[in-house]
């Protein structure tokens, strides 16, 4: 735990000086308030000057007024001052933890940007989600309510204590009983809330997964008539969070009541004990002593409760910092040479005996084997049965994964000494399910390229066939909102503006996993003519389950459950793969029938 607060501290520092300023204006504030009560200790017993009668005892007070006027005007400063110190310890602490958490949240983002898609997979979307927004909330959240606590609630516990010694060392004596039992007590419900709230935390990511999965399946669901289905299994996750939040904030609401309970035991026990002294007192200050006294008995239980209640917050953001310090001591198995020097100069690919698995105690490879070569500007196409890996063997190339064992080369150069920026520059990924984000069109396909030029912009719409419906379909054209994830255009308008938006980029290499799965036979003839003949040096790797997609690449690779079955032309296949020949031969009598 030390190791994640000492990780945590870094994103303090460019708002240090809001935090220093707020030690010091809650040390100053501290220091005022408890100064008050014996202030007015002294005010009671030299406020007043006694007259005694022949017997001893106090007849009448005569009112030091002088002392009296300046006494109180010193402690209306003080609780004037004070509340001052209070506004700007309130204003510094809230740029200091908002800053804070706005650092953490930066900087989680930026860490798993860099994630592999290993990573991806161990920590889950759903979970990565609740780590960036819910546990970041919490620990800025804690940062904001226990920094002055936190600083205030010791100082005042000595000085308070120290003060209320000097007054009465027999009226000190309750708090010898009263601390130590109270302090064991809020240590058992803390150590009893602890793990519940390290489980409020898994629940909640059990609820952003269940509420993700289904708000993204819902056209699937409502044709399906799985309303109610989803109904119940949203209700039976959310009924975990309620029991879970239930019980681990009924333990901790333990807190105040032992705590009012402890409060009323030691003020019942001061005036016992002190009503008791006060019987034999003939000088009259036993009762200002009590009246003083307990204004500190107050300030060391608000003291004892502000601790308390810290250690709660921290138990409760204690799960959250373990869990975001994850992700921070995560170690990326993908090892960027970010000084690399190293330039593609075109788009050759070289696989040599690549075999991958996705864990290393995995028993077997999801590749075995894997060699081949493709020259700058080969149209090369990977066909296999559904399980044979082939989307699995161009994330390799683009090292969304590292090969488990074997090389891959790109430019004639290992894809290991490449920075993974001027790797990726050059790379260039059109998937079956593309992603659209929101805002225009336009801002979709520079989302490619920033700095295109609109005749860039209208020339890969084109290349990519989406020119035309773009600017019959929208009277907007490229300025069109698009709807959250480009629900306003079709599969097949959507996999064409995202393949104009990988064009835009000007890879060296463009893969296209199954993006022309949506179009229909004339639109994909034509978009196929287009990516050969506007773009002959860009090599063009096509992942495909129809022959027809591929039968004229320079060369196909088939794979059979994540072995290199052959390569070769189609006229090449259709002679000598068996694979091939049931593939081209049950399409090709499917389009005849």
């Amino acid at each position: 735990m030390k190791k994640n607060k000492t990780l945590f501290l870094r994103f303090l520092k460019p708002y240090r000086k809001y935090f220093i300023l707020a030690v010091i204006a809650i040390i100053i504030e501290c220091g005022l308030e408890i100064s008050i009560p014996f202030l007015m200790n002294q005010l009671l017993d030299n406020g007043m000057t006694p007259t005694f009668d022949e017997s001893g005892n106090i007849a009448s007070y005569t009112l030091n007024l002088q002392y009296t006027l300046g006494m109180g005007g010193i402690m209306v400063g003080f609780a004037v001052v004070a509340f001052g110190l209070g506004i700007i310890t309130a204003k510094f602490t809230a740029k200091a933890g908002r800053g804070f958490g706005y650092e953490l949240r930066k900087e989680e983002f930026k860490k798993i940007q860099d994630f592999s898609f290993k990573e991806l997979d161990e920590f889950r979307i759903n979970s990565l989600v609740t780590r960036m927004t819910n546990d970041v909330q919490i620990i800025s959240d804690t940062f904001c309510q226990v920094l002055r606590p936190l600083l205030r609630a010791p100082l005042q516990l000595v000085f308070s204590f120290v003060f209320a010694i000097i007054m009465s060392k027999q009226l000190s004596i309750v708090f010898g009983i009263i601390v130590p039992l109270l302090a064991v007590l809020l240590t058992v419900v803390l150590l009893i809330s602890k793990p519940l709230f390290v489980k409020v935390q898994g629940a909640l990511d059990e609820i952003n997964r269940t509420t993700q999965e289904s708000l993204v399946a819902m056209k699937l669901v409502r044709a399906n008539s799985k309303k109610e289905y989803e109904i119940s299994k949203f209700t039976k996750v959310n009924n975990e969070v309620k029991d879970i939040g239930t019980k681990s904030f009924s333990i901790g609401a333990w807190n105040m009541a032992i705590m009012e309970f402890m409060t009323y035991a030691c003020i019942l026990g001061i005036l016992f004990v002190g009503g008791k002294l006060s019987l034999s007192d003939t000088t009259g200050r036993m009762i200002n002593n009590i009246s003083s006294f307990l204004s500190y008995v107050m300030q060391v239980l608000a003291s004892l409760n502000m601790l308390s209640n810290v250690f709660m917050t921290f138990t409760r953001s204690e799960a959250s910092t373990y869990r975001i310090a994850q992700v921070f001591n995560s170690q990326n198995e993908i090892v960027d040479k970010k000084d690399s020097k190293l330039k593609i100069t075109d788009g050759s690919v070289s696989f040599n005996d690549v075999s991958f698995k996705y864990n290393d105690s995995a028993k077997e490879n999801v590749l075995s084997d894997i060699s081949f070569k493709i020259n700058d500007g080969d149209f090369v196409g990977i066909l296999g049965q559904t399980g044979s890996s082939k989307t699995t063997l161009v994330y390799l190339l683009d090292r969304f994964y590292d090969v488990t064992s074997g090389s891959i080369e790109v430019s004639n150069n290992n894809i290991k000494d490449y920075s993974l920026a001027e790797l990726r520059k050059n790379i260039a990924i059109s998937f079956q399910n593309p992603t659209l984000f929101s805002g225009t069109i336009e801002d979709n396909l520079r989302w490619g390229n920033p700095l295109a030029t609109e005749e860039e912009i209208i020339k890969a719409c084109k290349i990519a066939g989406c020119y035309d419906f773009i600017m019959e379909k929208f009277p907007a054209g490229f300025k069109t909102k698009m709807g959250q994830t480009g629900s306003n255009v079709s599969g097949g308008q959507r996999q064409r503006i995202c393949l104009a938006r990988a064009i835009l980029k000007k890879p060296k290499i463009l893969i296209l996993d199954d993006s022309f799965s949506a179009l229909d036979r004339i639109t994909e003839a034509e978009v196929k003519h287009n990516l050969k003949y506007d773009l002959p040096h860009m090599t063009k790797i096509v992942i495909s389950q129809k022959v027809s997609t591929i039968e004229d690449a320079d060369k196909i690779i088939v794979l059979n459950e994540g072995k290199l079955n052959y390569i070769g032309t189609s006229d090449e296949l259709i002679k000598k793969d068996p694979i091939y020949q049931s593939i081209y031969k049950i399409q090709t009598e499917g389009l005849k029938a």
